[in-house]
């Protein structure tokens, strides 16, 4: 019995000294938070896009996002590998919730901010990007998009898998 304590106990001080911990979801919290990123299409009010557009490139890339908030800011560090598509331009942009599903959330509409990532020669990555929040915001969101030249709808798409408190 004491052998396998002190197994899970030096199994439990291995994984918080390589950084794997719980992330906590305490609203009004100041800290980080890393997200993964799904190939998933969102409406603005972050629910799921029913319909997914038909014919689109399937989504190969992978990456997180750390998201820093204090009490007026949040902070998206964004990495992405999308090796099948190196030389890629992506939209990047930060969604403040909450929101309804009505309102815009692209580019310039209140509550987003919005930057370009172009990927490099191996399909890899990286940009930070800032928002100053709206009073009232309670969380945060990003979406990666890479546009489509020949439809409305994005060719490729990521988003993170669930909004951080703010």
């Amino acid at each position: 019995m004491a052998k396998s304590a002190a197994t899970i106990t030096l199994f439990t001080s291995s994984a918080l000294a390589a950084g794997i911990g719980i992330a906590s979801a305490n609203p009004g919290a100041v800290g980080t938070t890393t997200v993964v990123l799904d190939a998933t299409l969102r409406n603005c009010d972050f629910s799921l896009v029913r319909n997914p557009p038909l014919g689109r490139e399937p989504a190969l890339g992978t990456g997180q996002v750390r998201i820093h908030t204090t009490g007026s800011t949040a902070t998206a560090d964004v990495y992405l590998a999308d090796p099948p598509q190196p030389g890629t331009t992506f939209n990047v942009g930060i969604i403040e919730e909450p929101r309804p599903s009505s309102e815009s959330c692209g580019p310039g509409a209140p509550g987003t901010v919005y930057t370009t990532m172009a990927t490099d020669a191996a399909g890899v990555g990286t940009v930070t990007v800032h928002d100053a929040l709206r009073p009232g915001t309670t969380g945060v969101w990003v979406m990666i998009q890479r546009p489509n030249p020949h439809a409305q709808d994005p060719a490729e798409y990521y988003t993170t898998e669930f909004v951080v408190p703010a």
